[in-house]
């Protein structure tokens, strides 16, 4: 038996535990409900259709929760939710958890393979959404725009539901091929949103933004803890905004706190910096996570504005957040990185050798969190479980456990940690948890691909790309990278989609048989084209993945509004061609990047390119025709950011698979 560690061993262990609220052990039905007697008008969610009060929002979601128990939906059972952001997603969750079942969170862009995993993987027999939408045999669709049954009469008491029963399931990349579903229980979820409510200081006065795509938990950091304090859910417009889009967002809602990716907030720093402005005066907290932050971003941040930026660290596993760091005032920390923190209330952290046994402050450890942030663990995958969720040395609760993060971290000098890179393989892609291996092996179900291996290539200030090796089935054949592009957009997620595409003859190993990095060939900017340069097969520049080859004739010349177009994109996207026909999201372009293509081209044309024209148009030569059909100074008259919407029903699609490259869990 392990002995108690002294006092000593206990501080270079963990950082300073917290205790939990109390009121995190009533779950968030429960304490819902209590809000809604509380402040019944009250305001809790405005989208773009209007706003609900929380007595509205309570007698749609009671209604909907009598539909779901009567057609089965109780404790264990998981319900899909396959809805866009607004208020009918938010009254979907909060119908699931009132039945006493779990949801499962779907995008409605997901890929249709990795839809129909995920709702087998987790046994689910009921889907609220569209009529249709589930694509899986023995799957009952609940539509909630149908009206339906209304479920049991008169009131519907929320189901009675425990601590540790099931509260939502959420699927991450594994290193096994498979995403992998994660259980997070009532307890949890209830210790987070009292946490975070109160590291927040959130009040009834507050307007939060909900900005996470619907497939994300960071969505519940922005909802839960914000309906239990009595404060109001502010959904931020469609499609992803640029910064200016999101600052008018906050400026008319007098939004108070925001919640953003990481890559966005850097977005937005760098957008200030060209263009600096004032910023909305009621922002009083913005939160920032899902990926590693870094100094110079606060140093930017500061330059523009007062207001404090708290760092969020976590994982799907330990239930969105579990530490924070403040910064407030004109000081910078030390490092080129932002510190991660300590944790939330309810969390225990603790930096630990290979041996679990404790490290000395200032030596890398890996990092493993406890307490009440864990999930329970994988979904139907006990062994899997077993190995990332591992027996706790330290704590004195019979059978508590430490999730084993993967993460390297490091205790400064004033008791903050400090993240430093991954003991695995594991990266981020704009905020999104991505294994690589996944990717490779979904490669290799292409029948022309034998072997891959994927790796992540730092872009510098844009962040990490995605590079894919790949091998063909037959020694010298060729393969076009558009094709294994649209191969993998058909079970993957957008973010996990690689940039580039290297076809060699074989891949290099070292002496005792493992990838040998080093001699990878990393693409550079002009090299090649967006698919991939093809080392060992064709010469570099060659291949494309947009279908036009670079240095081939075109049937019809540009025109010079397409080639201000195309030298954005080619500067934006750091290729050598563009074609006219070649689709800005099929080439390596994201969420993120349109953002800065948006402000470019903006500046480079002298009138305003409203951000739904560029989802709803993603060609150079579709983006040409519309703005030159379009009068007025923003490329249409005020307001036709909707018409556009109407105009186009691609748009929602496309800007759907782009907000899945915008952000993810912490």
């Amino acid at each position: 038996m392990r002995p108690e560690l002294s006092q000593e061993d206990e501080s270079r262990a963990a950082t300073a535990p917290e205790s939990a609220d109390p009121r995190a052990v009533v779950c968030v039905p429960r304490l819902f409900e209590e809000q809604v007697r509380a402040s019944p008008d009250a305001v809790a969610v405005v989208d773009r259709d209007g706003c609900v009060t929380y007595a509205e929002l309570d007698a749609a979601a009671d209604r909907l929760a009598g539909v779901l128990v009567e057609r089965g939906a109780g404790a264990e059972s998981v319900v899909a939710v396959q809805l866009p952001r607004g208020r009918e997603l938010v009254t979907a969750v909060l119908a699931v958890l009132r039945s006493g079942a779990a949801y499962l969170p779907m995008d409605p862009a997901l890929p249709t393979e990795r839809r129909r995993y995920q709702l087998e993987a987790a046994g689910v027999a009921l889907l609220i959404g569209p009529e249709g939408c589930a694509g899986v045999a023995g799957v009952e669709v609940v539509d909630p725009a149908a009206g339906g049954p209304a479920g049991r009469s008169g009131r519907n008491p929320a189901v009675a539901v425990a601590p540790g029963d099931l509260a939502y399931v959420i699927f991450t990349s594994g290193s096994t091929g498979r995403p992998k579903p994660v259980a997070v229980t009532h307890g949890s979820l209830a210790n987070h949103a009292v946490a975070i409510g109160a590291a927040f200081a959130l009040t009834a006065a507050d307007r939060v933004l909900q900005f996470a795509g619907p497939g994300f938990d960071v969505f519940g950091e922005e909802v839960f803890p914000t309906l239990l304090a009595g404060a109001r859910v502010v959904v931020a417009p469609d499609p992803v905004p640029s910064p200016a889009e999101l600052e008018e967002c906050l400026h008319h809602e007098r939004v108070t706190v925001a919640n953003l990716p990481t890559p966005y907030w850097d977005q937005w720093v760098r957008d200030l910096d060209a263009e600096p402005r004032e910023l909305p005066d009621a922002l009083r907290l913005l939160v920032v996570g899902s990926d590693t932050g870094l100094t110079r971003t606060l140093a930017g941040w500061r330059g523009h504005s007062s207001v404090p930026v708290l760092n969020a660290y976590g994982l799907t596993e330990t239930t969105i957040t579990a530490t924070l760091q403040a910064f407030t005032g004109e000081s910078l920390p030390e490092g080129e990185t932002l510190p991660i923190g300590r944790p939330l209330a309810g969390a225990r952290a603790y930096l630990l050798d290979a041996e679990l046994e404790p490290v000395a402050a200032g030596t890398p450890g890996e990092l493993y969190l406890g307490g009440a942030v864990l999930a329970r663990g994988y979904l139907g995958q006990p062994g899997l479980t077993a190995d990332r969720f591992v027996p706790d040395p330290f704590g004195g609760t019979p059978g508590g456990r430490l999730y084993r993060t993967g993460d390297l971290a490091v205790l400064r000098a004033d008791g903050a940690l400090a993240f430093i890179g991954r003991a695995d393989d594991q990266v981020k892609i704009r905020g999104q948890r991505v294994e690589p291996a996944e990717i490779g092996a979904a490669l290799c179900t292409h029948p022309a691909v034998r072997q891959a291996h994927v790796r992540a290539v730092d872009d510098g200030a844009d962040g990490k790309r995605l590079v894919a090796y790949v091998v063909t089935a037959e020694v010298g054949a060729e393969v076009e990278p558009s094709q294994l592009r649209a191969h993998l957009a058909m079970r993957l997620p957008a973010a996990m989609l690689p940039a580039c595409y290297v076809l060699l003859d074989e891949l290099p190993l070292t002496a005792n048989g493992k990838i040998d990095h080093r001699a990878l060939p990393v693409p550079t900017a002009g090299d090649a084209t967006p698919g991939g340069t093809t080392p060992g097969g064709t010469t570099p520049g060659e291949a494309t993945s947009g279908g036009t080859t670079p240095g081939a004739p075109q049937a019809v010349a540009p025109t010079g509004l397409e080639e201000q177009i195309a030298a954005v994109w080619r500067e934006v996207l750091r290729v050598g061609h563009v074609g006219l026909d070649d689709s800005f999201f099929e080439i390596g372009g994201h969420s993120l990047l349109l953002v800065q293509v948006q402000r470019k081209l903006s500046g480079a044309l002298g009138r305003q390119v409203p951000g739904v024209a560029l989802f709803a148009h993603p060609t150079v030569r579709k983006l040409a025709a519309h703005l030159r059909d379009d009068s007025g100074p923003a490329g249409g008259a005020p307001g036709d950011e909707r018409a556009d919407e109407r105009r186009s029903g691609q748009a929602r699609l496309q800007q759907r698979r782009a907000r899945q490259s915008a952000g993810g869990a912490r």
